[in-house]
């Protein structure tokens, strides 16, 4: 498990879980916002590092191994098992391919036993879609998603690190040239996140393990998680920043099945990183009711 926030004051912790490409400094901006918050939403931060746990799931094997959802839920499940800081309870936000490890996870949790005495986890799914319904749709996302992890995987693979740099800039032009990042890419934040990414996919084994998370996470590939978020609504959130087309979709869809969603104002596909006051307003608030409920 990641590192915690120790300038939070004592509280229900907060597992935070980052998206495809991403790192727990991801999170950064919506921490240091949380923290401006008065209200009982600020308590303890743990970040996931889903690098770090691709890597435990790996182990030594030698061949390839898949690293999907259920591998990444159970495993991260256990590390909060182990941790003492969770015993009286936590909540969850994932971004992205993080939310989807995040409803896995509540899945999960559904059909064991809650974690410590305290009350049910909140998850918040942070433009995050439970999954694809139409087999066709699912068909060209697994290829689209090969093709991927494909490209990743020879980057990977590269030994010269001039081309190995040039692969990596090239792939993350392109990966952030998509219509779903233009406000990202309007971001202030954008250029240091995206030279984090270079870096990060030039210069470690990063490339050849998202190439395997990006095989076993695909939506393709993976079963629809609609009838779990409808069963779990009470403890469910999804949450899209209401400049992001398909993901308003997406919340409006689990709001129609009872599923609470929210949108985040100005925000695309990373409100968290292009509003992260807002979010962190909307976390604090959510978590006010929620107290103001169970008391």
């Amino acid at each position: 498990m990641g590192d915690a926030d120790t300038h939070f004051r004592a509280g229900r912790p907060i597992v935070l879980i980052h998206g495809f490409l991403g790192a727990p400094i991801d999170w950064d901006s919506f921490r240091c916002a949380l923290r401006k918050e008065s209200s009982e939403a600020a308590s303890l931060c743990i970040t996931v590092d889903l690098l770090d746990v691709a890597r435990r799931i790996q182990g030594n094997s030698k061949s390839p191994i898949t690293i999907g959802l259920s591998e990444f839920a159970s495993t991260i499940r256990a590390d909060l098992e182990a941790d003492e800081r969770v015993r009286s309870g936590f909540d969850v936000v994932g971004y992205s391919m993080g939310g989807r490890i995040a409803l896995e996870m509540a899945a999960q949790l559904s059909e064991a036993e809650p974690l410590g005495g305290g009350d049910s986890s909140i998850f918040i799914l942070l433009s995050a879609h439970p999954g694809l319904d139409d087999a066709k749709e699912r068909d060209v996302r697994a290829s689209s998603d090969i093709r991927l992890a494909d490209r990743l995987a020879t980057l990977g693979a590269e030994t010269d690190v001039r081309v190995r740099q040039e692969l990596a800039e090239t792939f993350l032009e392109e990966w952030y040239g998509q219509a779903l990042f233009s406000t990202l890419r309007n971001c202030e934040e954008f250029i240091s996140l995206a030279k984090r990414r270079c870096a990060d996919l030039s210069t470690s084994d990063s490339a050849t393990l998202w190439a395997a998370i990006v095989a076993g996470c695909s939506p393709g590939r993976c079963p629809s998680r609609w009838d779990a978020i409808q069963r779990m609504a009470h403890d469910c959130r999804v949450v899209a920043g209401d400049r992001d087309a398909r993901y308003v979709a997406v919340a409006n869809r689990a709001h129609s099945i009872g599923v609470p969603a929210a949108f985040i104002c100005d925000a695309g596909h990373a409100a968290h990183i292009e509003q992260p006051a807002q979010f962190a307003a909307y976390f604090s608030q959510l978590r006010v009711a929620r107290v103001q409920c169970l008391s």
